[in-house]
């Protein structure tokens, strides 16, 4: 899996206890992998009752080329609209493809433009992640679709799309979170991880499990996010 999206998105592995893939950005997005439980459910977009529950959004310079070096990754296609393409990666979990727009080309071969989290409610999760995230911006406001960024535009946004499926119960493997965020603050200090924590508190997160150095808690949707 690693292996995959780090060509997809040419990114490279950095850390191999536990796949992890960036780019040179210190600040960057990276992926994670982990293994999961043995019983782990897999998604099969679109079945609600195996859902997908959060998914990328990648933008391309070329859509069929990218097509085309996806599948011979191992990806299997699911449908294709005018706009975007939708992919599921050799896990199963779905990915959509859109065409780079030509003031902003990727300038490499993929870039996460939106990691996308499907909920009940859109508007009230987007609040949420907004406020917990500082993205006060909003590049899309619908009653079906919410897309928030950043205030420097700095990628990827994050969007949040109305999907009814059965929310996650972390640990329990019968109801899987799929994908999660892991959220760091911008000092790695005691304060600055406690002030996170009472601010994800106040605006309707529930810990679900502390740590010595990470806290594992459940948005007001019921995905589970770590600080």
């Amino acid at each position: 899996m690693a292996e995959f999206y780090a060509n997809l998105l040419g990114l490279r592995i950095v850390r191999e206890d536990w796949f992890v893939i960036a780019d040179d950005d210190p600040d960057g997005l990276r992926l994670g992998f982990g293994d999961g439980p043995i019983d782990y459910q897999p998604p099969r977009w679109p079945d609600p009752n195996y859902p997908q529950q959060m998914h990328l959004d990648i933008t391309v310079d070329d859509l069929d080329a990218a097509e085309q070096r996806v599948v011979q990754l191992g990806a299997s296609k699911l449908q294709d609209k005018d706009t975007f393409r939708t992919y599921a990666d050799p896990a199963g979990h779905p990915f959509c493809l859109y065409r780079s727009t030509a003031e902003s080309p990727t300038g490499r071969s993929g870039q996460i433009a939106r990691v996308v989290i499907d909920c009940f409610s859109p508007r009230a999760l987007a609040d949420f992640y907004a406020d917990l995230l500082d993205m006060p911006n909003r590049e899309l406001n619908t009653s079906e679709r919410v897309v928030i960024t950043r205030t420097d535009g700095r990628l990827p946004a994050l969007a949040f799309q109305h999907a009814q499926f059965p929310a996650p119960r972390w640990p329990d493997p019968a109801y899987p979170q799929q994908v999660h965020l892991d959220l760091r603050v911008p000092a790695a200090d005691e304060p600055s991880l406690q002030s996170a924590r009472a601010l994800a508190d106040s605006l309707g997160a529930i810990e679900l499990k502390p740590g010595p150095h990470h806290h594992v808690y459940a948005d007001p949707a019921a995905h589970p996010f770590c600080l």
